[in-house]
Formats: structure tokens, sequence, C-alpha cells
């Protein structure tokens, strides 16, 4: 019977009565082969198309072993582009190390599912016969952790957490612990001079601070039915009516503008200091005394006064929405979202805006009264909360 090779690392195994007085040379050959597996390292520089390791089985009195038999594998060179090492189809695990010029490596068998090493780091990897997989994140030379695409499980081998990743990133975030006494941190680094930190729930979810649902940062909306509001001294609309529809059922608290000049109504806001303290828009909801289809428009504008500061001053650019086409008496109805309406001053935490709502006939083709039933004032934040 004729020497063979082992069926995974391929070194030789004796038949019987071959190499007659050599044994001990060459078991001792196979023991350096066994100790290779475990612990041996060559480098292989790669240059352009796929690197298949070399899967040389035994080579009687051979002091070289074949490339697919080592542990460690070290890609040096310059190949140009992303390219393959290819490894033989049968189990066993590498330790890959990607030092090539820039680019990625996949590893993977002539078939089968492939692992990406990112360029710098180093994977163990394992493959199974059929595909490569990954036994563990990449890690670079220095320590650092890749774990693009990955996700951490708990005991019970449930997901709970997952990280992605954008090819162009320059910012990220740094978690650190602290000492007895402070808290440790999740903190918004990078490239960039302002970078905000993106909590998204799902769905209806909300954010909550133990118990507490956290406001978000973002749109926010603020009602102001007309009852809130006065018409102006000069020019003023007519004052609050209660309109009654049938009894029983809901009264409309209105104020009407008529068809022959612009007509004026004021009211107040002190934002929340989480106002980002720029433009605005707004929605106008609005009802008619009688059936008409002409267009009605509606403008706002405002201006923001602080402490000590007069209210002698001139209101800020008027923003105007139309609504079309649409009019029957007691039908509610509501304008699209305006532009933005920049608040004239200097708006900023703790000053109180005056907003002046009118209907401007310029621009207006309705023939009826058009009443006033609220507006809705969009705003954003920039804080989660007023502290």
């Amino acid at each position: 019977m004729s020497s063979s090779a082992s069926d995974l690392i391929k070194f030789e195994k004796q038949g019987s009565g071959e190499n007659s007085g050599t044994w001990g040379t060459l078991a001792n050959k196979a023991m350096s082969r066994i100790e290779e597996a475990v612990a041996g390292y060559r480098a292989i520089t790669l240059a352009g198309g796929t690197y298949t390791l070399d899967d040389t089985q035994y080579v009687e009195n051979s002091t070289t072993t074949a490339e697919s038999h080592l542990a460690i594998i070290k890609a040096t060179g310059t190949p140009g582009a992303s390219r393959k090492i290819v490894v033989p189809l049968r189990t066993k695990h590498y330790l890959i190390w990607n030092a090539v010029t820039t680019y990625d490596l996949t590893v993977g068998g002539s078939s089968g599912g492939t692992i990406t090493v990112p360029n710098g780091f180093m994977q163990h990897v394992f493959c199974d016969g059929t595909n490569v997989e990954a036994c563990s994140p990449a890690v670079s030379v220095d320590g650092a952790i890749n774990l693009m695409g990955q996700t951490m499980f708990d005991t019970n081998g449930n997901e709970m957490l997952k990280f992605t990743d954008t090819s162009s990133a320059v910012n990220e975030l740094t978690l650190k612990n602290e000492a007895a006494g402070s808290n440790p941190g999740f903190t918004a680094t990078g490239g960039d001079t302002n970078v905000g930190i993106d909590l998204i729930p799902k769905g209806t979810g909300v954010l909550r601070q133990g118990s507490v649902a956290v406001g978000l940062t973002g749109l926010q909306t603020i009602w102001v039915p007309a009852a809130a509001m006065r018409p102006t001294v000069s020019n003023g609309c007519a004052a609050l009516v209660d309109v009654e529809t049938t009894a029983g059922r809901p009264d409309m608290q209105v104020l009407d503008f008529d068809t022959s000049a612009d007509e004026h109504a004021q009211f107040q806001i002190l934002f929340p200091k989480s106002w980002n303290e720029g433009t605005i828009t707004f929605r106008v909801a609005w009802t008619t005394t009688a059936t008409d289809t002409g267009t009605v428009a509606w403008g706002l504008q405002g201006v923001a006064v602080g402490d000590g500061d007069t209210i002698d001053v001139a209101y800020g650019t008027a923003v105007v929405v139309s609504d079309a086409g649409q009019s029957t008496a007691e039908d509610l109805y509501l304008t699209a979202e305006s532009s933005a309406v920049t608040i004239a001053g200097s708006p900023a935490v703790d000053q109180v805006c005056y907003f002046r709502i009118f209907r401007d006939i310029s621009a207006d083709a309705m023939e009826e009264d058009a009443r006033l039933m609220g507006v809705r004032i969009l705003w954003s934040t920039n804080a989660g909360n007023d502290a």
C-alpha cells in the first residue's frame, strides 16, 4: 500500500511497507505540516486577476508547505483593483491579512459564498467545504474593529445591534465610559464642524427617557383658533362671532373678512425655547357665508419683540396662500402649506412674536365674506426640550 494524503491538511500518511528506514524523517515532516497548519505564515504578492492558493499535497522529502495548508496568509502588493483569493473547498480556517495597497479582498472557493476582508484589516475565515464564512469581525493592526454589515446578538441568539456604513462617511459616533460620579457619553464626532445625531423610531414608536417620551427635534405645529385673535384697531376684520350650525352640533367661532378691502386680525405667540428661531409656514382653516367658487387669499406677516424692545415696530414681509374654487357655506377648508415666512426683528428665545393675518383682496376672487376659523403655525425645533 502506497503513501496517501490526509483529508484536510494533506500531509503524507505512510502506506504499509513504504519508506522503510525513513519513517522518522517523514514523521517529523508530517508533524511540521501539522504545526504549520496551526501557526504557519506566508506572505503572498497579488497582482492582476484571481490568486489561487497553491494546494500541492505532500511532496516526499520536500521542505516547502503548500500555501493552502498554512494558518496565516498575508496578502501584499499593488493589485490595482479588488482581488479574490481562492482557497480549496475543504474544511479549514485561515487568518487572512489584507496588506495590499488600497483595495479590499474577497476570500472564497472556486464556487460558493465569499467573505470580504477590508483593506488594512485581518480576519479569521472558515471554509466549510462549500462556502467561506467569517469567524470574527475584521481587525486592523492597531486594534480597530470593522463591523461593516455586522450584527451583534445577545446570549439567546437574538439580534441586538446592527451596523451599516456610508462609503463617503466623515462623521461618526464616539461612545465613552466615565469614572465614578460622571455619566458615560454618546457623542457625535467627525470631520464636520457641526454634527447632529439622528435617533429615528420605527413607525409610530417614540423615543423615551426612562418611562417618559422625549420630544424630538424637527417640525412642530401650534394651532391658533380665531377665538385667540383680535381684529386690529386699524383696518380690522369683524369681531369674533359664534355661529350655530344646527342645535346640538358644533358651533363655529369665526372672524369675518369682507371683500371690499384688506382686513386684518392679530395674535401673539411666545415660542418654546426649543424653537430654532428660523422661518415658519402656515395653513389657514376657513369657511364662507354662502356658496361661492371664487379664490380666497390669506396673508400672514410677523415681527419678534424682545424684553425692553418697542412694540411700535413694522411687521415683516407678508406671505400669501390661496385656496381656489371650493366654497360651500359651513364647509371647513384648509389651505395648502405656505412658503416660508420670515419674522422681522431678531427672533430669539423669550421674544414675543406678533402676527397679523389678513384677507388679500388683490389676489382674491371670492364675492362672499371669508370666515377665519384658525391658523396652523408650522415651526422647527433644534432641541428636544426647553431646558
